[in-house]
């Protein structure tokens, strides 16, 4: 079959050669075509906004993940952190596998969505912590930026999560 032959709905007909003013009122199937600027900006940004997304989660799942592994090993400068905020330094290792496991579920595209969840609240806390302690502006806004990071990663890599936040379903 071939694409000049009839559809199911379409008459035969004869190959007499159309009349000039209705070849110049159909266009051709080239001129119907969009223009390749027109095509490549919502292609290019179909392509990019992923990249993008994974881009910005790799940047926060090395520096939660570099805290986390802090946590996990104990070290000194971590315990300090815990004891000045007021937590005994036996919580550490259990705010260490908390996070650790946040970053992961993140990570994974299918638990993602859960892990960016996990990784808010924990954001939370530390935010509330930050508060508490009477921190400057700068350190309490810190896991804000980190929070909106991940959404902002999510949104980008995910085409469910833009679809669910762009029309509200």
């Amino acid at each position: 079959m071939t694409i000049d032959a009839p559809g199911p709905t379409e008459a035969v007909r004869s190959a007499a050669p159309r009349p000039a003013a209705q070849a110049a009122a159909r266009p051709s199937a080239r001129e119907a075509e969009p223009a390749a600027g027109a095509r490549g900006w919502p292609a290019l940004v179909g392509r990019a906004a992923p990249v993008l997304g994974w881009l910005i989660t790799l940047v926060i799942a090395v520096n939660l993940g570099q805290g986390a592994y802090g946590q996990l090993t104990e070290s000194e400068r971590s315990v300090g952190m815990f004891e000045a905020i007021g937590y005994p330094a036996s919580a550490v290792l259990l705010i260490g596998v908390l996070q650790a496991a946040a970053v992961v579920l993140y990570v994974v595209p299918w638990t993602a969505f859960l892990g960016g969840l996990l990784l808010t609240a924990y954001l939370g806390g530390a935010v509330a912590a930050h508060i508490r302690l009477e921190d400057s502006l700068s350190h309490t806004l810190m896991p804000v930026l980190y929070a909106v990071g991940v959404w902002a990663a999510l949104f980008l890599r995910s085409e469910r999560i833009r679809w669910a936040v762009l029309t509200g379903r």
